[in-house]
This record gives structure tokens, sequence and C-alpha cells, in this order.
């Protein structure tokens, strides 16, 4: 994790990498493991290319506690586990929840993409080393 200073406000960065998931539970596990950083009542503008994670957040959430967990199929929500630790820390934080149109030139949004992808060579590399 690489910290840094950026217009007076104090940022960090963070990535990862895991062998057996999809793009949209990463996306989530990203947003837990970021917000999980950061204390209590923190005011937060959480920026993200993902529609699923943002979406999910300010308007299907409600949809899926008010149905048991299930999506407008009527089928079990998945990575339920995530989005409820996610509803745990919109309540402790001041979370906006901000989607930006994915691979449009902006900076943060270009170097998240670079840090995912550096992470999942990384991982790719090591995994091919150990065969």
């Amino acid at each position: 994790m690489g910290r840094g200073f950026d217009a007076g406000e104090r940022h960090w960065e963070m990535s990862g990498a895991s062998p057996w998931t999809t793009i949209s539970e990463m996306e989530l596990v990203a947003a837990v493991q970021a917000l999980r950083s950061l204390p209590d009542r923190a005011r937060v503008e959480l920026h993200s290319d993902s529609e699923y994670l943002v979406h999910g957040m300010r308007v299907f959430v409600f949809h899926w506690l008010r149905h048991g967990w299930r999506n407008r199929r009527g089928n079990q929500l998945q990575h339920r586990e995530l989005w409820s630790e996610l509803i745990a820390l919109n309540a402790r934080q001041h979370i906006r929840w901000t989607w930006l149109k994915g691979h449009n030139g902006h900076r943060e949004q270009t170097r998240a993409d670079a840090l995912a992808y550096q992470a999942a060579r990384a991982l790719w590399l090591r995994e091919r080393a150990a065969a």
C-alpha cells in the first residue's frame, strides 16, 4: 500500500488479486477493504466504474433487503456477506457513492486499472512459477 498526498487530502493505494473469483466479487472486496481501512464517521467519496457496486449501494440494496436478499428474478443474491458488510460500513461512515465511466481517461480510474492489472499479473506469475 502506497501513501501520498494529493491536493492537501490524504490518499493511499491498495491492490490485490485472488485466483478464483469474479470481477464483480473483486469490485465489492476492493470497496470493503478500502472502507475498512478508514476510521468510523470518515467522510468518503468512493469512485468506481462498477455499476454493480455503485448502483447496488445507492438503489438495489434496499430492494434486496426488503425481498430477503433476492434479486428481481427471485434468485438468491450472490456475495451477500460482502453486501452486508458494505451496508454496515455505509452506516458507520459518510459515503458518497460515485460512478465513473470506465476507460474514459479519468486519472484515478486509470491508476486503479493499472494497479489491478499489476496485482493480477503478479499473481499469475507466482502461480506459474509454482506449477
